[in-house]
């Protein structure tokens, strides 16, 4: 993660990004509250929003929840497929594995959040394995990583090709490793 705190004006989220947690927490009001509506509120999928907003609802959900790894981990997951079925997802990736090739160099977190480096951080493809069904991606963004485990999770999922994909983290390496077949 970066040691910067973004600025408002600095740190932009695509709304495919946000709509995924209105998704995610079906019914915002039980789990959220009003500020929980407020936030996601109006919410266009193709719209760029302040990276507050996003953290503001992050942190609503891990408040409201004691075990809120699962739920944040749902969150990704629906967040990336508002990006692939409301998004423009389906124009840029058209299989699973497609996904994982879109995070070379951080082109696909760079089409979700955008902003100065030293804010952004990177979420870049390290190695992939189809042979043996296993990637590894390295990640430096501000973004909750039960929450990226679903991004990768649903992202590889959306198209509709893989039958399994299951993601763990290593802190010590900042690396998600990833199974899929």
């Amino acid at each position: 993660m970066t040691n910067k705190a973004p600025g408002d004006e600095q740190l932009k989220v695509f709304g495919a990004l946000l709509a995924g947690y209105a998704q995610a927490c079906v019914n915002l009001n039980i789990v959220t509250g009003g500020r929980g509506i407020e936030l996601t509120q109006g919410i266009e999928v193709n719209q760029w929003y302040p990276y507050s907003r996003l953290k503001e609802l992050e942190e609503l959900v891990i408040q409201s929840y004691a075990d809120n790894a699962p739920i944040l981990e749902r969150v990704g997951i629906e967040m990336m497929q508002a990006w692939f079925h409301f998004g423009p997802g389906r124009e840029i990736v058209d299989h699973g594995l497609g996904f994982l090739d879109y995070q070379t160099g951080s082109a696909g977190y760079a089409s979700v959040v955008s902003g100065p480096p030293e804010y952004v951080g990177a979420f870049s493809l390290l190695e992939v394995n189809k042979d043996a069904g296993r990637a590894r991606i390295h990640s430096t963004t501000p973004l909750n990583r039960d929450m990226e485990r679903g991004v990768i999770i649903g992202g590889m999922s959306a198209p509709g090709d893989l039958d399994f994909v299951d993601v763990s983290y290593d802190p010590k390496t900042q690396i998600h490793i990833v199974e899929f077949h």
